[in-house]
């Protein structure tokens, strides 16, 4: 992940999409697939840090490597977009939905060629951990007009390793010129996220 971000400052951080509405006991055989539905959160973030996790408060959440990364070297105090997400975790350890995987979109990136990328947040306050996780998300505005429409994504447990309760994974998807500009008009009260087909392993 050897890019950097366009701003210091972290866009669209109210944003949360979740892979479902209810807390749900997921067996260890089984995969999930639900659709989902956007959560706002509120102004002062008190509703968030009361929630409770697997009958008790939740753990503060801890930023993870991705795994290709970590195998490259990398740590999260070498690499300024591991820095800053790490730091906007520690200014908000209760983000998520408790017993949930859910997305945070961040922020534009510049990559090394000049190009751009949005980065996203994989945040889960599961009980266990996941792996090869498998959906498909529409993101724009609620208008229709979308950067992404039923994109298929995949992490893989090769190239970003497992998930682990209570810790989070960045990735991050290239844009256009065009579909940044869609992203910098986004306000709290027109964006539009979704994921659709939820499907993930549990790491046993």
């Amino acid at each position: 992940m050897k890019r950097f971000l366009m701003l210091i400052m972290i866009a669209l951080l109210f944003l949360l999409v979740a892979c479902s509405n209810d807390a749900k006991e997921i067996d260890d055989s089984e995969k999930q697939s639900e659709d989902t539905e956007v959560q706002a959160k509120t102004d002062n973030g008190n509703e968030q840090n009361t929630s409770e996790h697997a009958g008790g408060q939740m753990h503060d959440l801890q930023l993870k490597l991705q795994k290709q990364d970590k195998d490259a070297g990398m740590t999260i105090q070498n690499n300024e977009i591991y820095t800053v997400l790490d730091e906007a975790i520690k200014a908000d350890p209760k983000m998520g939905v408790p017993n949930d995987f859910s997305l945070y979109p961040f922020d534009i990136s510049i990559n090394p060629d000049g190009s751009r990328s949005i980065l996203f947040l994989a945040i889960n306050r599961l009980k266990d951990s996941m792996k090869n996780i498998k959906f498909d998300m529409t993101f724009g505005n609620q208008e229709g007009e979308y950067i992404f429409e039923n994109k298929e994504l995949v992490l893989t447990e090769e190239e970003f390793g497992i998930l682990h309760a209570d810790t989070a994974i960045p990735f991050m998807l290239d844009v256009t010129p065009q579909q940044e500009q869609m992203f910098n008009r986004l306000t709290k009260d027109n964006v539009y996220i979704d994921m659709a087909n939820f499907e993930m392993d549990i790491e046993k």
